[in-house]
C-alpha cells in the first residue's frame, strides 16, 4: 500500500499558518488526483487543496484548527 502525504504548503512564502475551512470530501472517501478535497484559509484568503494522488483520503486535521506550513493535513492511501 502506497501512502501519499498531503502537507499544507500551498501559499505565499511569508505565510506561516493556516487552517482547513472545510473538507469537501469525507474521511475514507475515494479521490482522484486533482480533485478538490478542501478549502484552506490563509491571511483572509481562501485557497483550494487538490488531491495529489488517487486513492482513499485519510484526514489528519479537523476544520478550524490552526496549522503550520508543511504540517501533514491528510494522507491518501
Amino acid at each position: 500500500m502506497t501512502e501519499v502525504r498531503v502537507p499544507l504548503d500551498l501559499w505565499e512564502e511569508a505565510d506561516k499558518t493556516g487552517s482547513i475551512v472545510v473538507w469537501l470530501c469525507p474521511d475514507g472517501a475515494a479521490v482522484d488526483e486533482g480533485d478538490l478535497i478542501a478549502e484552506i484559509l490563509v491571511e483572509k484568503t481562501t485557497l483550494e487543496l487538490l488531491a495529489p494522488a488517487t486513492g482513499t483520503l485519510r484526514i489528519c486535521v479537523q476544520p478550524e484548527t490552526e496549522i503550520d506550513r508543511g504540517q501533514l493535513v491528510a494522507n491518501i492511501v
